[in-house]
């Protein structure tokens, strides 16, 4: 009795990982197959993508119902009119005498190479199988349990050089199916007698085709080339001999349906270079062998081990995480995309960060962000440099405050940190950004000296303002003396040298910079994101905190600082930072703002300029596809990267949502 064990493994496309990963990956699985001594069955199980079932918990709040509500009506539409399809992976490790510590010793090696290779392998319970007798052979398909199975088999293998990733074609056909890749190890005297029964085999074909003057069968010449090769690459020891076998189960629910299935797939297989044929009379056969039961196909092929590494059919990225952002569809099968940013399995930090070029839809994209987040009760603290944010916030149930706008309110910089005298380092660099980032070391030097004595001149008597360090600074800094006159009085007065009088309790609030004059929008930045920063450590609960048009603000090194701090510090404090810009040259030139956009675990890129895409590809990783994608992506289509999860999204929300995102 064979002893079985199974290992599954996320769904996780290898080839969109950067160059870099792909090579790790396929020499782990190459020593991987060296290692071990038994042998390996590599399950692919695709099936239709199920349709969103009734929530499992009631939402936070009505607004939330019932955008919860569309999102899930909207999905089930979709995928009624056009099905998708997803595909799960599980490892098979079988050893037929049945001896259990060798099987566990195996599976410890597997396990150790997969998860080398980059991969989150996690061992599944050992499940019952149907046994043969359940199978009821027909003429042109078998009869199961719940569907009609139609086989193919293993003919003939590409007659060219593969790379990882070269079973896509036939892995990502539209249909349901059980496919199974079978690895056995072969022993090398073997192996090396196989081979030269195929050298003399096809040798002799040469010459017959010689000797009746016909031209070459370039098929024979392609075989004579490939066995030599192997054959030398075996006596070099450098790899071993493997024995590959393909066996898929193409499933209808009646025997039409299934033979359909089959062609779908026999087409895909052919855009690999992989050529399959139905098993006459032996589909109950062919379906036993895609059983997790490590039960080898018929017909297998001699391959070395490293080309066999390259047969792992991890081809596709599946983000499907449960209390995930559903924000759309992946673009080429369709398939739903959720992603649970605060997910610390997947991703290092709960941070977010969206880059495209105007008119690509990145604020369209940040709604949808915040209206999922509102749907699993997440508030978001929004800085909104445009005044894009407004509508969203009146249908959400936020506040909204229009700062520099009569009545407005007013923030207080000694009100940005938890007590005065954290706070004064804030107003230093407040000053120094409303100086245009100018002043030099004594003169900030001077500017927290007449911070200081104005604390100490107030005593506890009465708010300390920003005003009331102008007097002291005529005479040691008469820069920042000039600019802070102006700052603080007169209209721009009523926003920085006030005490705070804004109230902004709830958990989904946006404060609109549109009203301010231009030159001041970096400086109430700070000050703001300070401000929320502060709340965030007050109150540690799951929340966002957005800052749109980031990379034109990295030009003032307090704004690059608090960024970082912002970057590296939100996990701490159960938060996220949601960063947004449209010159992401601007955030990549420092190594501050490189270090904002690289530390977020969650990044959409979008269309951008070729010169951009290249700067973006040398900063992420990205592959040469992903760099072309981005270079041509149309609005509202992004690159995600998700910690190892890379796939290209359509954002695609229901009617609700882009009324509220798309106000009339």
């Amino acid at each position: 009795m064979a002893a079985v064990a199974a290992i599954a493994l996320d769904t996780l496309d290898l080839t969109a990982l950067e160059p870099g990963a792909q090579s790790t990956c396929l020499e782990t699985m190459s020593r991987l197959l060296c290692s071990v001594d038994v042998p390996l069955q590599l399950l692919v199980r695709r099936r239709r993508f199920p349709a969103p079932g009734p929530p499992s918990s009631a939402a936070p709040s009505p607004i939330a119902a019932d955008l919860d509500a569309a999102v899930r009506s909207h999905r089930a539409t979709a995928l009624a009119a056009v099905p998708a399809f997803r595909s799960d992976v599980v490892v098979v490790l079988s050893v037929s005498d049945g001896d259990a510590a060798a099987l566990q010793r195996q599976t410890g090696l597997a396990m150790e190479a997969l998860r080398a290779a980059g991969l989150r392998p996690r061992t599944l319970p050992a499940a019952s199988t149907p046994s043969r007798s359940a199978a009821d052979e027909r003429v042109r398909s078998v009869a199961v349990a719940d569907a009609f199975c139609c086989g193919l088999e293993l003919e003939r293998l590409p007659g060219r050089p593969v790379t990882l990733g070269w079973l896509h074609p036939m892995l990502s056909a539209a249909a349901e199916f059980d496919a199974s890749v079978h690895l056995v190890p072969v022993e090398p005297a073997a192996a090396h007698r196989a081979i030269e029964r195929r050298l003399r085999s096809l040798t002799a074909d040469r010459l017959i085709d010689i000797d009746r003057g016909r031209i070459g069968d370039a098929a024979i010449d392609v075989g004579l080339e490939a066995a030599g090769a192997l054959r030398d690459r075996l006596a070099r020891n450098e790899v071993r001999p493997v024995r590959l076998s393909i066996a898929v189960a193409a499933r209808g629910a009646t025997e039409a349906e299934a033979r359909h299935a089959a062609e779908v797939i026999r087409a895909g297989a052919a855009g690999a270079g992989l050529r399959l044929r139905h098993a006459h009379l032996r589909h109950a056969a062919i379906w036993y062998s895609t059983l997790p039961l490590g039960e080898e196909a018929p017909g297998g092929k001699l391959v070395d081990s490293a080309a066999a590494a390259t047969c792992l059919p991890l081809t596709e990225t599946v983000c499907d995480d449960s209390a995930g952002y559903r924000l759309g569809v992946t673009r080429r099968s369709g398939v739903p995309v959720a992603v649970d940013v605060f997910d610390t399995d997947q991703h290092s930090n709960a941070n977010l960060a969206v880059f495209a070029t105007s008119g690509h839809g990145k604020s369209f994209t940040i709604g949808a962000v915040v209206l999922e987040a509102v749907t699993r009760g997440v508030g978001a603290l929004i800085v909104d440099p445009e005044g894009e944010y407004e509508h969203l916030m009146r249908a959400a149930g936020g506040q909204y405050l229009r700062l520099g706008s009569v009545g407005a309110g007013a923030l207080n910089v000694f009100d940005a940190a938890p007590t005065t005298a954290e706070a004064i380092p804030v107003a230093v660099d407040l000053v120094h950004v409303l100086c245009g980032s100018v002043l030099d070391e004594v003169e900030r030097a001077r500017v927290d000296a007449a911070l200081h004595d104005a604390v100490a001149a107030a005593a506890g008597r009465r708010p300390v303002l920003l005003g009331d360090c102008v007097a002291a600074l005529d005479g040691t800094a008469p820069r920042a003396a000039a600019v802070l006159r102006r700052v603080c009085g007169g209209s721009l007065g009523t926003i920085f040298n006030r005490p705070s009088d804004i109230n902004l309790d709830g958990d989904l609030c946006a404060i609109s910079l549109r009203d301010l004059p231009h030159e001041f929008v970096p400086a109430a930045t700070l000050l703001i994101a300070q401000w929320l920063w502060t709340r965030v450590r007050r109150e540690r609960k799951r929340r966002h905190i957005v800052l749109d048009e980031v990379g034109a603000l990295c030009v003032h090194p307090p704004l690059r600082e608090l960024l970082v701090q912002l970057a590296r510090r939100c996990r701490k404090y159960g938060a996220s930072l949601v960063v947004a810009t449209q010159n992401v040259e601007d955030l990549l030139r420092s190594e501050e703002g490189s270090v904002v956009a690289t530390n977020c675990a969650t990044v959409l890129l979008g269309g951008h300029r070729a010169a951009e895409a290249l700067q973006m590809e040398r900063a992420f990783g990205l592959t040469e596809a992903q760099r072309r994608f981005v270079e041509h992506a149309p609005r509202g289509e992004f690159l995600l990267l998700a910690g190892r999860r890379r796939c290209e999204v359509r954002i695609d929300v229901p009617d609700l949502h882009r009324s509220i995102l798309v106000p009339p």
